[in-house]
């Protein structure tokens, strides 16, 4: 294992997931499905900071497809802006690995006075406020990270999405089996991730400009990616989705600039496609990133997977261009400087 622990974490993601997924279970979700059904619950609320609240947007948009009231807003928001969202009609549903962070425990604390109907925690740390704070606990089974987040997102992307199908009354027993076989194909790209961060080395180098885009449950990957670049490699990226890109920020697009666009789900590749070749028109660095080589486009495959293994595949990709980008500046990806593992201020 590499004596960097950004790196061991990165290779360890694949065990992980499959430890996930093994103890998985649906019968503590029975009491929310009970009250979604009964009408008792008006509302659902699916909240978290940064890598969690990332982690939760293909949850959401699984329940939005499938007609459930749901609201996706991060914690800094919702307690200071959106509290009055929490009646006794809300499924509070929380997700943060470390069940600790500063805005949680101020969610917790108006947790008391609001009374959700019920509160489900997803979370890492069984020993947390978050986790001992009364409601359904759904644990991520991720051993203890002290680097960027790495196991805990992607089992969050997994547990999250399942619950959602559980929510919505749909069948799982094909999408574990997909997603283990995502942890497969994942654990056989990352054999060989030297040479793939090399690849990424002479390839991408160390842009001027970088811009991470996706739509779908690839905006995740997009918005995570910006984050986990700043944190790993001390380097700034813009995540936007594909549409928000062209609402202003494609004035930007010259020789100057390098993107990297993820074709997603099959329902919008077309429109992601179309944005590529307009920026290789424009002559940005642009790279497509897809499960499939593509002759006509410069790029990188990603692991073979599902629709919801999809944003657990693409990141892998974004988390060795932070070990690359960090490398090419010289300094050891992963370690934190002005902040830790728990963010404590709000």
């Amino acid at each position: 294992m590499n004596k960097n622990r950004f790196i061991s974490d990165i290779l360890s993601q694949p065990a992980a997931l499959k430890l996930a997924l093994e103890k998985f279970d649906i019968d503590p979700l029975r009491p929310l499905i009970d009250l979604l059904s009964s009408g008792r619950i008006n509302r659902i609320i699916l909240t978290g900071m940064g890598a969690s609240y990332y982690g939760l947007y293909p949850a959401w948009l699984l329940l939005a497809q499938n007609k459930l009231p749901a609201i996706w807003i991060d914690t800094a928001e919702l307690i200071h802006y959106a509290n009055n969202w929490i009646t006794d009609q809300t499924l509070l549903w929380i997700v943060s690995q470390s069940g600790r962070s500063a805005e949680i425990l101020h969610l917790l604390e108006q947790v008391q006075e609001k009374h959700p109907a019920m509160v489900l925690a997803t979370t890492n740390d069984l020993n947390s406020p978050l986790a001992m704070s009364g409601g359904v606990i759904q644990p991520l089974y991720a051993e203890a990270e002290m680097s960027v987040s790495t196991r805990t997102y992607i089992n969050t992307l997994a547990i999250t999405q399942l619950t959602a199908l559980v929510l919505v009354g749909m069948p799982i027993s094909e999408e574990v089996t997909g997603l283990r076989q995502t942890a497969d194909e994942i654990a056989g790209y990352l054999q060989d991730w030297p040479v793939r961060l090399r690849e990424l080395k002479d390839t991408i180098g160390l842009p001027e400009r970088l811009v991470i885009l996706g739509r779908g449950p690839s905006l995740a990957t997009a918005m995570n990616g910006s984050l986990i670049l700043s944190e790993a490699a001390r380097y700034m990226a813009l995540g936007l989705s594909v549409p928000e890109f062209r609402h202003g920020p494609l004035e930007m697009a010259n020789e100057r600039l390098t993107a990297i666009v993820f074709e997603g789900v099959d329902r919008t590749a077309a429109l992601n496609r179309r944005l590529i070749e307009e920026l290789l028109a424009y002559e940005v660095r642009a790279f497509w990133i897809s499960q499939r080589a593509e002759d006509m486009l410069r790029g990188f495959t990603i692991p073979s997977c599902t629709e919801i293994g999809l944003p657990i595949s693409e990141i892998i990709l974004i988390q060795l261009l932070c070990v690359s980008l960090a490398e090419l500046q010289n300094f050891e990806p992963g370690n934190f400087i002005h902040i830790g593992k728990v963010t404590q201020t709000e």
